[in-house]
Parts: structure tokens; C-alpha cells; sequence
């Protein structure tokens, strides 16, 4: 059997909340259904700094291109 990676879907708006929170310094303004969402998938941590895209948030931004 053979598996293929599909990335875990988000919608655009949820795509552009993950993107927000790559770009933004300090503190984004993304809504908190959204953050949940991108945290549960493991496109972002929450740090004591702010939230901060993981790897594989990183990954999934750049397969989108």
C-alpha cells in the first residue's frame, strides 16, 4: 500500500491567517476559531513570545506556491 501526502486542508481565509502569523512581528490579528485550527494541525505554536509558525506551517505556506 502506498501513501500519498496531501497537505491538510484550510480554507483561504485560514491559509491567510497562517501566512499573517508568518510575517507578523509582534502580536496578529488572526480570529480565534482560526488559531485554534492552524495549532490543532501543527501549523502553529503558541509561545510565550506570541504564536510562531512551526516547520510544517512553513512547509505548507511554501507547497501552496
Amino acid at each position: 500500500m502506498m501513501t500519498v501526502h496531501a497537505p491538510k486542508l484550510l480554507t483561504p481565509e485560514e491559509f491567510a491567517s497562517l501566512i499573517e502569523i508568518a510575517i507578523a512581528s509582534d502580536n496578529p490579528t488572526v480570529p480565534p476559531h482560526h488559531m485554534s485550527k492552524l495549532i490543532s494541525l501543527g501549523y502553529v505554536l503558541e509561545t510565550a513570545k506570541g504564536p510562531r509558525v512551526t516547520g510544517d506551517g512553513l512547509i505548507r505556506i511554501t507547497e501552496s506556491e
